[in-house]
């Protein structure tokens, strides 16, 4: 068999679609090796690397909502994600990444430097944290004495990074795709669909570093937990989907 890793794009909610792609990976029989993820893929790869079965993270999800996770701050952004910080670290104790069952890299972007940061070791909530807290909506995150911010502001699918593990087969999974309908009257439509242009042009270049990639075609606004299980859904059967394509 050879060593497969996987890759796991940012995307807010639209991320749970991650979940029904490692579903399907297991129904295949395929083990990642390797894990690397921003954001949404970056919370879905941590709990999936620290050994929690997906049944237990889709049960988690279901549980979720914007009034758990995050709580008004207003500085240096709206919200803050404390709430998710002490869901995850009641989960899993905040382990070492070092530490987990499968190597795990989440991306972050250093507020100072604004230079791409891949995390390999130190506080797990901490660092998947960091690569959630996309601005302005979420405050940046301390971590040691710097601040930082979402991953996908600058990689927003670190395949390079998954790539240079030494997998053999990269499995990328992408939920930034350009929806066809949209409503150009809305604003928050409107500025998801500016900020998925931007996050389209960032990872163009990492394709080269996917085997092969899964691109979710989702309809769902990206805040909208209601629809979690058929995210979950969508995301098994566009995978599988893409699979029988290529194994």
């Amino acid at each position: 068999m050879k060593k497969i890793g996987v890759t796991l794009s940012g995307g807010f909610v639209k991320g749970a679609a991650h979940i029904g792609f490692l579903k399907a990976l297991e129904y295949k029989g395929l083990s990642p090796s390797f894990i690397a993820g921003s954001s949404a893929g970056a919370l879905v790869g941590f709990l999936y690397a620290y050994g929690l079965p997906l049944k237990e993270i889709t049960e988690i999800g279901e549980t979720l909502s914007w009034r758990k996770l995050a709580k008004p701050h207003f500085r240096g952004g709206m919200f803050k994600l404390e709430g998710l910080y002490s869901i995850l670290v009641e989960l899993t104790g905040n382990p070492d990444l070092s530490e987990l069952k499968i190597p795990f890299a989440p991306v972050t972007v250093n507020l100072k430097t604004l230079k791409v940061e891949v995390k390999r070791e130190g506080p797990s909530a901490d660092w998947v944290i960091a690569s959630c807290s996309v601005p302005p909506l979420f405050s940046p995150w301390k971590v040691g004495n710097s601040y930082y911010i979402d991953g996908g502001v600058r990689n927003c699918l670190p395949a390079e990074v998954t790539k240079s593990a030494g997998v053999e087969i990269n499995i990328c999974s992408n939920v930034n795709t350009a929806a066809g309908n949209f409503n150009p009257d809305s604003i928050t439509e409107v500025l998801e669909r500016s900020s998925v242009a931007g996050i389209i042009e960032n990872q163009n270049w990492r394709l080269n570093y996917c085997d092969i990639i899964v691109n979710h075609q989702i309809p769902y606004s990206p805040f909208d937990f209601s629809k979690l299980k058929d995210l979950i859904d969508m995301g098994f059967k566009k995978t599988l989907e893409e699979l029988e394509k290529w194994l």
